[in-house]
């Protein structure tokens, strides 16, 4: 009996013992939400691991914390969702600070200003000549319009009472889950232009497949910055993130992030 009493005492002892090793590895893990296909912020290495501006950020927030990153990809429109569901504790994927957000999550600080959206037209193109984004936003009504879903263009396209846009007049606005999508479509004439975020838009037009057929016109449209979500109310987890951003920002490494992605 004894022998049998010291065997589940020693049992219980190994499990508790387990039980708080992954409780204290799940503590050290920032699970993060992202949408993978948002080049040069967030996209899927040839091994399926998710790299970028945005990506080596957080890992450097995380290494701050003393924690390591454990990114939970998903479609954009589940990304600020699954921060408000706590299925991750935060969430980097070229978010857009705005009203309508902020009511579902809190913002960290900014760590990437001036953001815009342009337009991709088709190298040919002759239709969209204007030089500011008043000409621009005239020459876009009665287009055919391509946008990617969640993301800001779509807003622009259709118009958004919290974002401050009005919808493009007689535009027909369709939306695609990625850019990729979005530029078959206006390679083939399907539309006639795509409104998307700057930087992204300048490296598809970059690539092989695609700088001999399409083009930017880099006028911005719109000014925006970026910022991690965090839990509404969670002023710990924000508190912890600025602080990490300001490290960053005074050592200059995010500096060096921007470099290196070409921001």
């Amino acid at each position: 009996m004894k022998k049998i009493l010291c065997l589940l005492l020693v049992a219980a002892m190994t499990a508790l013992v387990f039980t708080s090793c992954g409780e204290n590895a799940e503590a050290n893990v920032l699970t993060v939400a992202t949408n993978a296909e948002f080049e040069p912020y967030e996209f899927l290495d040839s091994n399926g691991n998710v790299v970028g501006f945005d990506a080596d950020l957080i890992n450097a927030i995380a290494d701050k914390l003393g924690m390591k990153v454990a990114f939970k990809n998903m479609e954009f429109e589940g990304v600020i969702a699954a921060v408000t569901s706590n299925t991750c504790q935060v969430a980097i994927s070229g978010l857009t600070i705005n009203a309508k957000r902020s009511q579902s999550v809190d913002f960290s600080n900014p760590y990437h200003e001036g953001v815009a959206q342009v337009l991709i037209v088709r190298t040919d193109d002759n239709v969209f000549t204007g030089t500011t984004k008043e000409q621009l936003d005239e020459q876009l009504k009665g287009k055919n319009i391509g946008v990617c879903t969640g993301f800001t263009g779509a807003a622009y396209a259709n118009g958004d009472e919290e974002w401050g846009f009005e919808k493009i007049e007689d535009a027909t606005v369709k939306t695609y889950e990625n850019i990729s999508l979005a530029i078959n479509d206006l390679k083939s004439g399907s539309i006639d232009v795509i409104i998307m975020d700057d930087q992204v838009a300048k490296n598809a037009a970059s690539t092989d497949n695609n700088k001999s057929d399409i083009r930017v016109i880099d006028v911005p449209l719109t000014v925006e910055s970026y910022a991690i979500a965090v839990p509404k109310g969670d002023t710990e987890m924000k508190q912890k993130i600025d602080d990490a951003l300001a490290e960053l920002e005074e050592s200059g490494e995010l500096d060096q992030l921007k470099e290196q992605w070409e921001l």
